[in-house]
């Protein structure tokens, strides 16, 4: 295991910890969790490795920040996720760099997408939540839809999948260091 990703995994864990309560509890993640995050974790792959290339230093933060940010950008842009969860990607991206960034991003996805699952049967909105879909991409086909009511939007706190995704990230990484 790389010192650097000592450092950068002990400066991502509380970060990921404080959004994660923070989103459960308020649905929101403040940028004075986020932003300092990826200034400490860009200074730290700097400081530790230098300005690097692809794969190490801060050129790879720089990548897996962008690159987490930005595709996670495009959720927000749709309003199907909130800018501070951007944010947060963004500062995994930096600690992880490029190319460990693209498994954290399945692994947020993969408990996103089972977070939503189980929150939708908790609330007994699952069904309801499928038919509006098969409904508006009925319409968008040109096809006739059935009439729903409309239902409210439901909150996912896809803050609590990043932290969880992100650790699943760490254990599969340190896994992996291990059995080399």
């Amino acid at each position: 295991m790389t010192s650097t990703a000592l450092w950068t995994w002990g400066l991502l864990a509380p970060v990921l910890l404080v959004a994660a309560i923070w989103d459960v509890h308020s649905r929101r993640i403040p940028d004075w969790v986020t932003l300092p995050a990826i200034a400490a974790l860009l200074g730290a792959r700097a400081l530790l490795e230098g300005l690097g290339d692809v794969q190490h230093g801060l050129v790879s933060g720089l990548l897996g920040a962008v690159a987490a940010g930005g595709f996670f950008a495009l959720w927000a842009l749709g309003r199907r996720m909130g800018w501070g969860d951007v944010k947060l990607m963004g500062a995994v991206g930096a600690a992880f760099g490029f190319p460990a960034i693209q498994g954290a991003a399945i692994f947020v996805t993969l408990v996103g997408a089972l977070q939503a699952l189980v929150l939708l049967l908790w609330q007994g909105a699952l069904w309801k939540t499928i038919e509006g879909a098969l409904s508006g991409l009925a319409g968008r086909l040109g096809l006739p839809a059935a009439t729903t009511e409309e239902s409210e939007r439901k909150s996912v706190p896809y803050g609590l999948a990043i932290a969880l995704g992100s650790f699943w990230t760490m254990w599969w990484e340190r896994a992996a260091l291990v059995a080399q």
